[in-house]
């Protein structure tokens, strides 16, 4: 993987409302640039899930604007989320497939060229490569989410967040966790973790709190 080029993410007093009347938060500011880890507390039910959605660019906001810039260049907002890679325990994987013919597929879907190379480091990151030739459909609930790191992370998308990202992990998945975030970081990436786990919150470079 090279490094990434400069980007920033952007969120400018974004909120939510389902109502129509009352924000489930008060507006926010938020950036993100190459390097920086920025974490966002909260307790349940206080937004963080509805939040890491709209910096995806899969929600809509009610209020304020995202925006990104990658390498001098604004990204237009139907693109954003090919810049970003998701992780979240409600996001759901294609079990029929196999982790190679999931991760080609993802690839041709999004455009991007299926680097196999890469995709053999993330199988050995992700505790996966002796479970390569089984369908998904037969993994655990922890080593589908070790699944989702690797999506995530096979499109080499330089904003990555994660959404209580140790949901159903072991120790090996904690490892995993742990792998990935040094991976990005060192490559210039950015991350935001949707968390309460305080050895989650212990890797960001500052914090965000919803409650």
């Amino acid at each position: 993987m090279r490094p990434f080029p400069p980007f920033v993410l952007s969120a400018q007093q974004i909120s939510k409302s389902f109502d129509g009347f009352r924000p489930i938060f008060p507006p926010i500011d938020i950036s993100l640039t190459n390097g920086e880890i920025l974490g966002i507390i909260g307790w349940n039910g206080s937004g963080k899930s509805t939040l890491m959605k709209m910096l995806s660019g899969t929600l809509m906001p009610s209020n304020g604007s995202l925006t990104v810039h990658y390498d001098g260049i604004k990204v237009e907002n139907e693109h954003i989320p090919m810049k970003i890679g998701f992780i979240a325990p409600y996001l759901t994987v294609y079990e029929e497939f196999t982790p190679i013919e999931h991760a080609r597929i993802f690839c041709e879907m999004s455009g991007v060229d299926f680097n196999e190379q890469l995709f053999e480091q993330l199988m050995n990151i992700t505790g996966l490569k002796q479970y390569e030739s089984r369908q998904i459909k037969a993994f655990s609930s922890g080593m589908k989410q070790r699944v989702k790191y690797l999506l995530a992370m096979i499109r080499q998308n330089p904003i990555l967040l994660l959404d209580e990202p140790s949901t159903n992990l072991d120790s090996k998945g904690q490892e995993t966790f742990k792998t990935i975030m040094n991976m990005q970081k060192n490559m210039g990436g950015g991350i935001i973790i949707a968390t309460n786990e305080q050895a989650e919150t212990a890797f960001c470079d500052y914090i965000i709190s919803l409650s």
